[in-house]
């Protein structure tokens, strides 16, 4: 495991395998709620949704959609493509000062954390988040072991259209800016040309950030929703258990390591066998990044410790416990027993991110599997025949709706708003499809099971039921009025 026995072959070997299986799991699963808000933009239905995300992130997607059509393998490659470049990089920066063992181990325990495989297969643009902190903190290192204009230019370059694609690059740059400092503060003048450098990159930085972004990051909505995700300056005496605690959560929630408390051990064991040179300095861009981010959440800038905003340290936090559980092994000579502790450690601590991820990518996804539920009512659908949506499901209705050929909102189209702590109050709301007097369709997702059954339920005093089809956690139901009832009244 920790040697370079390992053949030179089996590294793209298995990351053929690995590309095979993250794009076969990626067109199967319909769109579900917050993906549908983003394809009705790229498909042209709509304009672009409130909470923009990266600017050339969303125009790349716009502009394969137009080439290639609003498909959901389509809809989905480029964050599955960026996730697969974020798993090659991380083998990359690993193999710098670790043997190939160790550095599959640090790629595959990116390639099966959950928060990490879940980008890399939904309409989000969080997979490049981790392919460009792995990217920037690869060029930096470049630079740094030559310190040419050309490394430094494509450096610079690979920060600025990081601007585009990913948030959280910035955290990255700041602690690279910071790392370089703490490193040459001896010699100024070897500064200079880094300094320059980033001062462009602010100014770059900036320009996006106000002409995109900057309503994003002051929504009182968006505050509010991730409220505990920002640090509490206004109170320093917390800030020391609230940064323990979140940088703790990504620690376990972007390695995808179980239990906690050990796979926070292997980290720290991690951390600290990097003792080399460039190892302090790959463990400084971490915790600096990390650090950025803190700072900015107390600023109310960007949320620190929500999983699927903290992918971009995925990266980190799997060299790290690579590191850790590496540490169990010979670092010359094999021996039995410690190979042996190495294989129990990993299983222990990486099964059931394992199966979980392997569950997944076998077709696990399956959540909201409305896509052919919405062809079967645009087909069957008597002009005159309501149809009732429940608020969650109706993003995702309008998208396959309108991209069936359906003009929306369709003519009957009802809304069941999110009524979870009292479901009686839809009564009305089916009380009124049943008043036209003509058939109806429910179709229920993105529901608690209380909820969907109350909904059922009151059609079933109203209605007969026709034809019914459960896929996944959506549920379609075909209504007949019920003779005896005129008008809504039995």
């Amino acid at each position: 495991m920790t040697g370079d026995r390992v053949p030179r072959r089996l590294p793209p070997l298995l990351f053929a395998l690995l590309a095979a299986a993250y794009l076969w799991a990626l067109g199967t699963p319909s769109l579900w709620l917050d993906e549908a808000w983003e394809a009705n933009y790229y498909a042209g239905f709509e304009a672009a949704p409130w909470y923009n995300r990266p600017v050339l992130y969303m125009a790349s997607v716009r502009g394969l959609v137009a080439l290639l059509g609003p498909s959901e393998f389509v809809l989905r490659l480029l964050p599955c493509l960026a996730g697969l470049a974020a798993v090659a990089l991380t083998y990359r920066l690993a193999r710098r000062g670790a043997p190939r063992g160790t550095s599959l181990l640090a790629a595959g325990i990116l390639a099966a954390a959950d928060p990490f495989l879940a980008a890399s297969h939904q309409l989000k643009n969080y997979a490049f988040d981790a392919l460009f902190a792995v990217a920037l903190v690869l060029l930096y290192l470049r630079w740094r072991d030559a310190r040419t204009g050309r490394r430094l230019a494509a450096y610079v370059a690979g920060a600025a259209i990081s601007f585009g694609f990913s948030f959280p690059s910035i955290f990255v740059v700041a602690a690279a800016a910071a790392v370089e400092v703490g490193l040459e503060r001896r010699f100024p003048r070897r500064l200079a040309a880094f300094g320059a450098a980033h001062a462009a990159l602010a100014a770059v930085f900036a320009a996006n950030f106000l002409a995109f972004h900057r309503g994003g990051a002051s929504d009182p909505l968006l505050v509010g929703y991730f409220v505990e995700a920002y640090a509490p300056l206004q109170a320093p005496w917390r800030l020391p258990l609230w940064l323990a605690r979140n940088a703790a959560r990504i620690v376990v929630e972007q390695s995808g390591a179980l239990p906690g408390y050990a796979a926070l051990l292997a980290a720290a064991a991690g951390v600290a066998r990097q003792g080399s040179a460039g190892g302090r300095t790959l463990v400084g861009l971490g915790v600096g990044a990390a650090l950025a981010n803190a700072l900015a959440s107390g600023l109310a800038l960007y949320p620190f410790g929500i999983a699927r905003l903290s992918v971009y340290l995925a990266p980190f936090a799997a060299l790290a416990v690579a590191h850790g559980i590496a540490a169990l092994g010979p670092e010359r000579a094999w021996s039995l027993p410690r190979l042996l502790a190495v294989v129990a450690v990993g299983l222990a601590l990486l099964g059931p991110g394992a199966r979980l991820a392997a569950s997944h990518l076998a077709g696990g996804w399956h959540r909201e599997e409305i896509r052919d539920l919405v062809a079967r009512i645009s087909s069957a659908r008597a002009p005159d025949e309501a149809i009732l949506v429940n608020d969650d499901a109706v993003v995702a209705f309008s998208f396959y709706w309108r991209r069936n050929g359906g003009t929306f909102p369709p003519k009957g189209l009802a809304i069941a708003r999110r009524s979870r702590l009292d479901p009686a109050r839809h009564r009305e709301e089916v009380d009124r499809v049943a008043a036209s007097g003509d058939g109806a369709w429910s179709l229920l997702t993105h529901l608690p099971r209380e909820e969907s059954d109350a909904l059922v339920a009151m059609f079933e005093e109203r209605f007969d039921r026709v034809e019914s089809a459960v896929v996944g956690d959506a549920r379609l139901d075909r209504w007949r009025p019920r003779p005896g009832w005129a008008g809504g009244t039995p």
